[in-house]
């Protein structure tokens, strides 16, 4: 009998579940007609003030329902970001940017390769890749650069920095018509070639995209822009990114990789040192797992995202930046500091460092820092 209760039970959460998902769907069928509707008025995605809108409301429905607050805003938010996602993609394929325009990606069978290629054919650019070897069944390839008539509108090196190096000099000597853009995390290797490249001659740009490959919805993400002594280029390049929500961030050459060194090599550092000294330690992978706290979950799941990115950019992204040794020396002078203060039963100074943190990092909440 109690058998027989349970699996009428679970039959209800089944149709229950069917019910949400239908109208889940429901609503996403709503969003993109609220898409077109955007398009056609030309008003932003993203409204901040209908959004604080829809979650406060739905935390008084969830709590008129005896559901946690916390726990309807966390889906709505995931269904928000879906939502906006699917409208930032409808604006993107609707600007008709790329119509009658050819992209050439250079290194275009690597992730953020690919990642462009479909940004731009999303843009209904035709898109051409040049890479080592093709993939399967890609009719967009071209193996060699020597024998690419180079009359695209956009030329894209996503190539390993060094070797970006390499092609910026090769070019230097085809000298295409159209705009050569680097999007390489590290600058200073690409200098001389880069200035070299624009006194050829040819117009250039270089960026730098803070976002993965993995990642769908550019609202609240960055891409860097630096002018290389040609406003029309670098404008035509920040066109690429108008239809999106992403936050476009002009940067002189000098400061990016000063910058840099501490938004990705000390963060990169931190993370391969925890985990390296998890790996290290003779303790169980799956025990410590299964003894987390909050923060130790935290920092696992970002320190597990970090080491699923490639190493050699990660290398790459320490040994070539200039700034790298003075980050690990105050990485490690901090270090020592600590132990020094714990050996000493300093706790007062520990305290002073703790505080010190938390004034610093409370700028990212600030109001005036704050997106409306």
């Amino acid at each position: 009998m109690k058998n027989q209760k349970l699996t009428q039970l679970r039959q209800r959460l089944d149709d229950i579940d069917e019910q949400i998902i239908a109208l889940i769907a429901e609503r996403q069928f709503n969003v993109e007609q609220i898409g077109n509707v955007k398009l056609d008025t030309k008003s932003p995605t993203r409204d901040f003030g209908r959004e604080k809108q829809v979650i406060n409301h739905i935390r008084t429905v969830a709590e008129d329902k005896k559901l946690n607050p916390d726990i309807a805003q966390s889906i709505f938010e995931l269904i928000i970001e879906t939502s906006l996602s699917k409208q930032e993609v409808q604006k993107v394929k609707s600007s008709g940017y790329g119509h009658n325009k050819k992209a050439l990606i250079i290194g275009g069978n690597g992730k953020m390769g690919q990642w462009f290629a479909h940004f731009l054919q999303e843009q209904n650019f035709t898109v051409e890749i040049n890479d080592v070897e093709p993939l399967d069944n890609q009719h967009n390839f071209k193996a060699d650069l020597t024998e690419i008539e180079l009359d695209h509108d956009f030329i894209i090196i996503a190539t390993p920095i060094q070797k970006s190096v390499d092609i910026l000099n090769q070019l230097q000597q085809l000298k295409p018509s159209g705009i050569v853009m680097d999007i390489s995390s590290i600058k200073t290797p690409l200098r001389r070639p880069l200035r070299a490249l624009r006194d050829s001659g040819c117009r250039v740009v270089s960026i730098h995209p803070m976002f993965g490959p993995d990642i769908q919805l550019l609202s609240n993400k960055h891409v860097i822009f630096i002018d290389m002594g040609d406003g029309d280029a670098l404008n035509s390049a920040k066109q690429l990114f108008q239809p999106t929500m992403v936050e476009r961030i002009d940067m002189k050459f000098e400061d990016h990789d000063r910058l840099i060194s501490y938004v990705l090599g000390l963060s990169h550092l931190l993370n391969i040192i925890f985990m390296t000294v998890l790996a290290e330690s003779g303790e169980a992978a799956e025990l410590l797992a299964n003894l987390s706290s909050t923060t130790f979950d935290a920092q696992w799941n970002i320190a597990a995202n970090v080491t699923h990115e490639n190493p050699d950019l990660y290398y790459e992204i320490q040994k070539l930046n200039q700034y790298s040794p003075t980050i690990i020396n105050a990485l490690d002078d901090t270090i020592n500091r600590l132990k020094q203060i714990l050996h000493h039963n300093h706790q007062h100074a520990f305290v002073q460092l703790m505080q010190q943190a938390k004034e610093y990092l409370t700028i990212r909440t600030h109001p005036n820092n704050s997106q409306s």
